[in-house]
């Protein structure tokens, strides 16, 4: 009886140091490496030339030339990198349609696509800043396009706070959510987004990493 015990208990120990080591490998530590890597993509926004504050219409409404300088800042974004955005689209455009509609982000799944992309969205960030600079956004514009142009296909941007998440995990909250802003969109954004719709949706999970 004592020996069918002691297995027991050893099985059930090494449960136990199976599964924090699956949590460490499988979520806290990309959680960790994607903080790292939050700081230096925030860190990138310094080099955005145009710094100034940016009022929004109070109407909501997004202008033509700025619908097309945000599908340009995208489009520059992918096609420089290449092949490498190529092998993750149809992972990117499964995410996208998941997320459809919802209020909030599970950002296990955040968490994923991180850990397939590698240094991909890093990476395309220092291209977004390019990008940016060439079509004369301020990083509060920009942020303020994303918002209405997301918000009229339907989809919310959420409002990232990476230590919080770290923290929500370091807890053993493995289910971290990341609420989704999702501002009511005037139809006249929603006329003038849609013709962009499977480009900008394809984009989309990029957001989840301040992009």
């Amino acid at each position: 009886m004592a020996r069918w015990l002691m297995m027991g208990c050893f099985g059930f120990l090494l449960f136990l140091g199976l599964a924090g080591w699956a949590a460490y490998s499988f979520l806290i530590r990309p959680a960790q490496t994607l903080v790292n890597n939050f700081q230096q993509i925030i860190a990138q926004d310094k080099d955005i030339k145009r710094q100034t504050a940016y009022t929004p219409p109070a109407s909501g409404l997004l202008s033509p030339d700025q619908v097309q300088r945000f599908v340009r800042v995208q489009r520059s974004v992918k096609q420089q990198l290449g092949e490498r955005y190529q092998r993750v689209e149809a992972r990117l455009n499964q995410l996208a349609n998941q997320q459809v509609g919802q209020l909030t982000l599970d950002y296990r799944t955040a968490l994923d696509l991180f850990r397939e992309g590698g240094s991909l969205v890093l990476d395309a960030k220092g291209l977004q800043v390019q990008a940016l600079n060439r079509e004369d956004f301020s990083l509060e514009e920009y942020a303020w396009v994303r918002s209405q142009v997301y918000a009229a296909l339907g989809y919310g941007v959420p409002n990232l706070n990476p230590q919080e998440i770290l923290r929500q995990i370091a807890a053993r909250d493995f289910n971290p959510r990341v609420e989704l802003a999702r501002p009511e969109a005037p139809a006249a954004n929603v006329r003038l987004v849609e013709p962009y719709r499977d480009e900008l949706v394809s984009y989309y999970p990029f957001t989840w990493f301040g992009l």
